[in-house]
């Protein structure tokens, strides 16, 4: 192995009240310091988010390496630090969020693992839901899936929950791709955990809630009013996904084909369920779904007849919200008022249930 085992890009936008935390919790014993690199991206932050950064890169000068650089978002963060990065495997880890110290010991010796370094192009782990206090609150625990495994073996339930968070690519693929993130948006997330799957044909899942995904924080990104303010980015970013796959499909195998259609199926009703549901109190601009609808019509004919199939069950009733939003517009203010009167009744039963 030359160079290092792991690159972790940490994207970092005045992030002083929780980067400590994140990069403390990458310290392990010498040995293993040795196998990883962490490249601090800050993106002009006005806080002391470099500073930070850089008293760890003066401790620890073989394992910590902060890049100041100006403001453009995540995707610019990713996209210097995947040309910055010099690991076999690369991985996200959002500044606010951090590692299980001990889990992540493991994980590096997983990744010294001649077969898994020699043939992963993924690595799949669990990740753990917690508070700013760090109490659990919900595990993603995928199958444990057993050696070296395809696409054609991930269970529908692992693929509902494909996430940033469980992913580490291979690095020479993704520079072999071009890979390159929308830079300038939010929520470019959905790029990462998609676009690159094209080059996966053999992954390796590892035992083990590696990621601490930190959720409740004043003004992060997927607070339902943040969410609902810049969901037009969020579409931005899907219809980039849509459009990579409609460019590629026909050179992808049977298998990258079924799982990139399925996942695009997913990310896409989770969309229409922000718009039409879960958002709708804060007012979306109704245009950039009709947007994305006629987008998906025009692009992907199969994709289009596949999301109408969407349905969600509202007060034991099903409902179709994508057809009744295409075919009906009464069907879907009736479905909208019901969801809003059982929303609302979840609500309080959840505050009488706190009191």
């Amino acid at each position: 192995m030359n160079g290092k085992l792991l690159t972790i890009i940490i994207p970092s936008y005045n992030m002083e009240a929780y980067l400590e935390r994140c990069l403390t919790s990458l310290i392990v014993d010498d040995a293993r310091m040795q196998l990883f690199e962490t490249l601090v991206m800050n993106d002009g932050s006005k806080d002391r988010t470099s500073e930070i950064g850089h008293q760890f890169a003066a401790k620890y000068p073989n394992t910590f390496r902060v890049i100041d650089k100006e403001n453009g978002h995540y995707g610019s963060c990713v996209n210097r630090g995947l040309k910055e990065a010099k690991g076999v495997f690369v991985k996200i880890l959002d500044a606010d969020d951090r590692f299980d110290t001990e889990v992540f010991k493991r994980y590096l010796d997983f990744l010294l693992r001649d077969d898994v370094q020699a043939n992963a192009d993924l690595i799949l782990s669990d990740y753990l839901k917690v508070n700013e206090d760090g109490a659990s609150l919900l595990l993603t625990k995928y199958k444990s899936y057993v050696g070296p495994v395809n696409l054609g073996q991930i269970t529908s339930d692992d693929k509902m929950e494909w996430f940033i968070h469980g992913l580490s690519y291979r690095l020479e693929n993704l520079t072999r791709m071009g890979y390159k993130q929308s830079e300038g948006i939010p929520y470019t997330d959905h790029e990462w955990a998609f676009i690159p799957m094209s080059t996966v044909r053999v992954l390796y899942k590892f035992d083990g809630s590696l990621y601490l995904y930190t959720v409740g924080r004043d003004g992060q990104s997927i607070a339902d009013d943040v969410h609902a303010k810049n969901i037009g980015s969020e579409v931005k970013a899907i219809k980039n996904d849509i459009s990579f796959y409609c460019a590629v499909k026909d050179s992808l195998d049977k298998e990258i084909r079924k799982f990139s259609i399925e996942r695009l199926d997913i990310m896409i009703k989770h969309i229409y369920q922000c718009f039409l549901l879960t958002f709708r109190e804060y007012g979306p601009d109704m245009k950039i779904l009709e947007d994305l609808d006629d987008f998906i019509k025009s692009n992907d004919s199969e994709l289009y007849e596949k999301t109408e199939k969407y349905s969600v069950t509202i007060a034991n009733h099903r409902y179709y919200p994508i057809r009744y939003y295409r075919q009906s517009k009464i069907k879907l203010w009736m479905m909208q008022q019901v969801y809003a009167i059982a929303n609302t009744i979840n609500k309080f039963r959840q505050f009488r249930h706190r009191k």
